[in-house]
């Protein structure tokens, strides 16, 4: 008598953008001639990104908060309230959220808003 018996592989959980995020930085680069002129590094102090089923990103701090409408776009990339992230990084605890500003050829910022769970 032979027995066979299979054991069922747990599905992989895919991260998710979705749920309770705290600012851990907020990074800024300032680029002129297309070249980086300051950086500038900032705490999140107290800062949450709470990214809801419903489409709507709470942005609160200790004193007040704010919700922006968002969505998943193809190519790991989020919409909210009109400017495209392109989300980086993305596991279960750690996410960045990366955007580049164009001001005229050559002068630019990109930001890095880096978050955790």
């Amino acid at each position: 008598m032979v027995l066979f018996t299979a054991c069922k592989k747990d599905p992989t959980v895919e991260p998710s953008l979705t749920g309770k995020w705290n600012v851990e930085t907020i990074v800024t680069k300032e680029f002129q001639n297309s070249a980086i002129v300051n950086t500038n590094t900032e705490q999140g102090n107290g800062f949450k990104y709470d990214f809801q089923t419903n489409g709507s990103l709470l942005i609160s701090s200790i004193l007040n908060g704010s919700t922006h409408p968002y969505s998943i776009l193809p190519n790991s990339k989020v919409d909210i309230d009109g400017d495209i992230f392109e989300i980086r990084n993305l596991t279960a605890s750690q996410v960045t959220l990366f955007i580049h500003e164009d001001y005229a050829p050559g002068e630019y910022d990109e930001l890095f808003i880096n978050l955790k769970k």
